[in-house]
């Protein structure tokens, strides 16, 4: 009987395992997607060797350890016509992170034929630069984003209409959650746009109303909840990080909520 006990805890142990890998791997997966792994995460979860990464199979960025959901982002870029033709175009993949990138950049091999542009290429491109002019997108009105960014009044309406629910961009990469900006169209004028936090306006998580908190694209209406019922029951919050306790609340999420979050401004 001792022994069937010892197989059964055993068993129980082995499940525990299994589903705890499960939950690290989702977690990591959304960590992934969302641009907020850590280095450490990163070299765990990322497995380079030697790569083209013009045509490459689907099977093998999902060797390199890609998600599904970053790989369809390069697909689709791909099908629109981008090619690679210097390490650091796949940088400019905002599915890709920073730290991901420094992984696999000393392994990406570019075949020559990419490496050199031809005359009108090049023109193409000068014309490219040329044609967008800077901007700061957390101050610019709407007619300015039309003019400097070449974008249709209907794109730059929902940019400004955006970041005012946002309460202003900390990250250029923000924009291509516009609907109908994309990260291709976001890519080809990334030089030209400047970001200034200075402006982002923050919510104190001690002095945010219901209405306040419940607007803003990144917090639902259950993490609201959460916020002002956590004020009633518990008292003021100390620090922003307190929010993590909530099972709402990502890494991932935080990631990208924490810096709208202030306490005593």
């Amino acid at each position: 009987e001792q022994r069937d006990n010892q197989e059964f805890e055993k068993e129980i142990n082995s499940f525990r395992e299994a589903q705890q890998e499960i939950h690290d791997s989702v977690r990591i997966e959304i960590l992934q997607n969302s641009g907020a792994l850590d280095r450490e995460l990163a070299n765990q979860k990322i497995k380079p060797f030697f790569f083209d990464p013009n045509k490459l199979p689907v099977e093998a960025w999902k060797q390199l350890g890609l998600t599904d959901r970053q790989i369809k982002s390069i697909k689709n870029y791909e099908a629109k016509g981008g090619k690679f033709r210097r390490k650091k175009d796949l940088k400019k993949m905002y599915a890709i992170s920073e730290v991901e990138y420094e992984i696999l950049e000393p392994y990406i091999r570019i075949i020559s034929h990419f490496k050199t542009k031809s005359t009108r290429e090049v023109e193409i491109e000068r014309r490219n630069n040329a044609y967008f002019s800077l901007i700061e997108i957390n101050k610019a009105d709407s007619a300015l984003i039309v003019k400097r960014l070449k974008l249709a009044p209907w794109i730059a309406g929902r940019i400004i209409k955006y970041r005012n629910l946002l309460g202003g961009y900390y990250q250029k990469q923000q924009l291509a959650e516009v609907y109908g900006f994309d990260s291709i169209a976001l890519a080809r004028r990334s030089n030209a746009i400047r970001v200034n936090t200075d402006y982002v306006q923050k919510l104190d998580l001690n002095k945010a109303t219901f209405k306040q908190l419940v607007r803003h694209p990144y917090i639902s209406y259950k993490l609201t909840q959460y916020i002002v019922n956590t004020r009633k029951t518990k008292g003021q919050y100390k620090s922003i990080d307190e929010i993590q306790e909530s099972p709402l609340v990502s890494e991932a999420l935080f990631y990208k909520l924490g810096p709208y979050l202030v306490i005593g401004e």
